[in-house]
């Protein structure tokens, strides 16, 4: 299973309480501007998360959540490298997922049980290719948020939006500001037809957005000890779309 342990191999439902409210935290300040305030919150979450998995998406999470605050103070060069063991720590957790437990309601549904007649196990590899994007949808806001760092900053976000749509939906929120910010590199680059179809694809989100953030995850309970799709929904949704500029 993905679920994270201690040492000593109990399972750390205090911890992933404890995470998730720093992390909130966190992300609360940095809406509001005060990076210090956000630096503090996220080191302290990524503090917590060392009880987890090496591999577990919430890692990732806090690595990213560290790196979008040196971008934001405007250390180019710490930036640089946070955002490198960012990209790094999701893409271990692909290991992860394919120790996810899968949620047992599901198993219990109809389509599941058709599947397991059919094929044996079915199921589990269906649902472990669908975690699979939605991990994909929490690197995105790496690669989004280093994008002003790449090489060429128009395929990192390209590289984000499919991840986005992947994993969420085509008509995810924060696609709409990669979508914009695509237009503007590819008007620059010259190629007039293709920022016009970013930004359609913009306002065609805009029109009527889905959005993915800290909303979507209910409080846990006291005592709750959360599954291993809540623990990786929580790396993704918990982690903020940043864009900067060059």
């Amino acid at each position: 299973m993905g679920t994270g342990r201690t040492k000593d191999g109990n399972a750390v439902t205090g911890a992933d309480q404890r995470w998730e409210a720093r992390v909130s935290d966190g992300l609360d300040a940095f809406r509001a501007g005060r990076i210090d305030d956000a630096y503090a919150a996220w080191r302290s979450a990524a503090a917590i998360a060392r009880a987890f998995a090496a591999d577990d998406p919430r890692r990732a999470a806090s690595r990213t959540h560290l790196a979008l605050c040196h971008a934001a103070g405007g250390n180019d060069a710490a930036a640089r490298r946070a955002f490198r063991r960012a990209l790094r720590a999701w893409d271990a957790a692909d290991a992860w997922v394919t120790r996810m437990a899968v949620p047992q309601r599901a198993r219990s549904s109809g389509f599941h049980l058709r599947l397991q007649a059919k094929h044996p196990g079915g199921y589990d590899a269906v649902a472990r290719a669908e975690f699979t994007k939605l991990l994909g949808a929490g690197r995105a806001a790496a690669l989004t948020g280093g994008a002003h760092l790449a090489r060429s900053p128009a395929a990192a976000l390209e590289a984000a939006q499919a991840k986005r749509a992947a994993g969420l939906s085509w008509r995810e929120a924060d696609q709409v500001a990669i979508w914009r910010a695509l237009a503007v590199l590819r008007e620059e680059a010259g190629d007039g037809a293709s920022a016009r179809d970013a930004r359609h694809r913009a306002e065609a989100i805009e029109r009527d957005p889905v959005r993915f953030g800290p909303e979507r995850l209910g409080p846990l309970a006291e005592g709750e000890a959360p599954g291993d799709l809540r623990r990786l929904e929580a790396a993704v949704y918990l982690t903020p779309v940043v864009l900067r500029r060059r």
